[in-house]
């Protein structure tokens, strides 16, 4: 029973080890303030930087990515249903 609760357990920290190793967000063209280089990066790099555009899908910034569109089949929220004060 111990060795099933550990191997759960382990397996548990693992799974969640590869889901927070994924990459997050995608990728932006960030000039720098100064000496006007750009360079395509996933997070702002520091406050020397301005962002320009983005996102994009690659680490090359040339495939933009494309804003997920919203489901309209979907039934409404219960949100939305509930009575307004």
């Amino acid at each position: 029973m111990k060795f099933a609760a550990l191997a759960f357990i382990l397996g548990s920290v693992a799974a969640c080890n590869i889901a927070l190793a994924q990459p997050v967000g995608g990728f932006y063209l960030f000039k720098h303030k100064e000496s006007g280089k750009v360079v395509c990066y996933q997070q702002v790099i520091n406050s020397d930087w301005d962002r320009l555009s983005g996102p994009f899908q690659d680490s090359g910034c040339k495939i933009e990515e494309k804003p997920k569109t919203r489901r309209s089949d979907l039934p409404a929220s219960p949100l939305d249903l509930a009575p307004k004060k």
